[in-house]
């Protein structure tokens, strides 16, 4: 995997990321209930934020671990958090965590990227105290969700044949029907249920400012691998803000989500 690669529109569009899900950290740290003293893992930290909004939930006397694949996300992690804050590189489903490091594990986004769920579940347990918790989000179905739809409409629309990715392997929507993943971690010594919300996406900007967010980001998942002419992106662009400003309202675009809370006692 070339990480650079890979990382690169998550570097590019960090900031706008991170303002339009603000609403789901808002929600995960709510639900999970931190408390001062507490250990934390945070599975997929990616570049922090979900780590910015636990440090100060557990202190004094807590600490809190962000683990992500990718290197290059970690890095800019780094660069934003205090020196005491503990930063891995690696496959969280593989790490060789110590049995029973932490009182709680953290995941925003981060559960529907591991190759084998079941055995990175049960790897999490392991390194999860009796009575530990966990608190996790995964996207609700796609029809709930325009954040994604939308880009890939617009897409339909300009470029024929854009590959589908497997809904049951790795990605955003693989947890869309969370009954597979709670199955996962009942199997692997978790107690555990869900919890669907609807919220909204909050990205800053006018429509025009929200599709260019996109083009970074989405638009460029979407079409790996293809060559598309700068006219054809151009159109596809403009065909996106005119959908999202159906949804820009006195507030600022405001963007419907549907999203699920994975919740887990380790039993």
């Amino acid at each position: 995997m070339d990480w650079d690669e890979f990382a690169r529109p998550w570097l590019d569009s960090a900031p706008a990321l991170e303002a339009a899900h603000q609403p789901v950290i808002d929600l995960l740290m709510a639900e999970a209930r931190l408390q001062p003293g507490e250990r934390v893992l945070d599975v997929g930290c990616g570049t922090g934020p979900s780590l910015l909004a636990a440090l100060p939930a557990v202190e004094p006397g807590g600490t809190v671990t962000g683990i992500d694949i990718a290197p290059p996300l970690v890095a800019r992690a780094a660069e934003r958090l205090p020196d005491h804050v503990e930063l891995l590189t690696g496959d969280a489903g593989r790490h060789a965590y110590a049995d029973g490091a932490y009182d709680v594990i953290l995941s925003n986004f981060g559960l529907m990227f591991f190759d084998d769920t079941r055995a990175a579940m049960a790897n999490l347990r392991r390194a999860t105290r009796p009575g530990g918790r966990l608190a996790a989000t995964v996207w609700g179905p796609p029809p709930h969700n325009p954040w994604f739809t939308l880009p890939r409409r617009a897409v339909d629309a300009h470029v024929p044949d854009v590959p589908r990715p497997d809904p049951s392997g790795p990605g955003p929507m693989r947890f869309a029907d969370p009954a597979a993943v709670l199955a996962d971690l009942s199997a692997t010594g978790w107690n555990a249920r869900c919890e669907t919300h609807d919220i909204h996406l909050t990205p800053l900007g006018t429509p025009a400012d929200v599709a260019a967010q996109h083009r970074k980001m989405t638009l460029r998942m979407i079409l790996t691998g293809m060559e598309i002419a700068e006219e054809t992106l151009a159109r596809i662009e403009a065909d996106l803000a005119g959908q999202l400003a159906a949804l820009d309202t006195n507030g600022g675009v405001r963007v419907p989500a549907r999203i699920h809370l994975i919740l887990a006692e380790a039993v």
